[in-house]
């Protein structure tokens, strides 16, 4: 199988150098996500990240905010996914040990209006969870696994503080709550964070984006690349069937 190549994305911020991710850092991924993470079978080098077996779909934590016109959505989505890039170093100082998967998201609706929000992805290690939880840190953690709701909540509690940081104002949000991948709408997948390791994964890479100004503004100057995308299955995960 081909592998990544390095590729190094000159913005006005600095330069960004990513790296072909190790095995070590895919091993880690795949770990805990709760699916699986396979070769794309196209042979070019990509990665599929499976969030879907059948009718069973991988379920993320929506952060929905109110609809709104296609043309300020476009923007808010932007601003979204900038968001997201400089909240990772926030994210990273909690030293969580699982997978986090946070993405911008855009779904049309039948009125012509948008909706425009985050959604998180969490293959959760146990330790992830407070010693003495509280009921709100437990709040998603039987629909995902221990530990999943601290680190959804670090995760946006990251977001908001770059948000003020850098006056970028996030969207009133209006619910949080699962939802199955295939009812949120599109995904802008960037970066699956493994452990220690947040991981490029954005497939095709668009080294135009803003959002790689925004990742060294918030002090990277080399992250780990691995090319990857949404993937669909037929039959059962293999974490569902039953043991001999």
């Amino acid at each position: 199988m081909a592998h990544a190549r390095s590729r190094r994305i000159h913005t006005v911020a600095g330069a960004l150098e990513l790296i072909p991710a190790t095995i070590d850092q895919l091993r880690g991924v795949a770990r805990y996500w709760p699916m699986e993470l396979i070769d794309d079978p196209d042979g070019s080098g990509r990665y599929g990240l499976v969030f879907q077996h059948g009718d069973e779909e991988v379920v993320g934590i929506k952060l929905q905010p109110v609809d709104i016109e296609a043309r300020e959505a476009r923007v808010v989505h932007h601003a979204n996914r900038v968001l997201i890039a400089s909240a990772l170093p926030a994210y990273l100082e909690q030293q969580h040990r699982g997978v986090m998967v946070p993405c911008a998201y855009y779904k049309e609706k039948p009125s012509g209006l948008v909706e425009t929000g985050f959604v998180f992805f969490v293959g959760p290690d146990r330790a992830s969870r407070p010693p003495s939880p509280t009921r709100d840190d437990m709040l998603f953690d039987a629909r995902l696994g221990a530990g999943a709701t601290r680190m959804v909540f670090d995760m946006v509690r990251a977001i908001g503080r770059v948000s003020g940081d850098l006056q970028i104002p996030m969207m009133p949000i209006i619910g949080i709550e699962p939802r199955p991948r295939l009812a949120i709408g599109g995904l802008a997948l960037h970066f699956v964070i493994a452990g220690p390791h947040a991981l490029v994964v954005m497939d095709p890479l668009d080294e135009a984006q803003l959002v790689w100004r925004y990742v060294v503004r918030a002090g990277f100057a080399t992250l780990p690349y691995a090319p990857m995308r949404p993937m669909g299955l037929p039959g059962r995960s293999p974490a569902d069937m039953p043991q001999a």
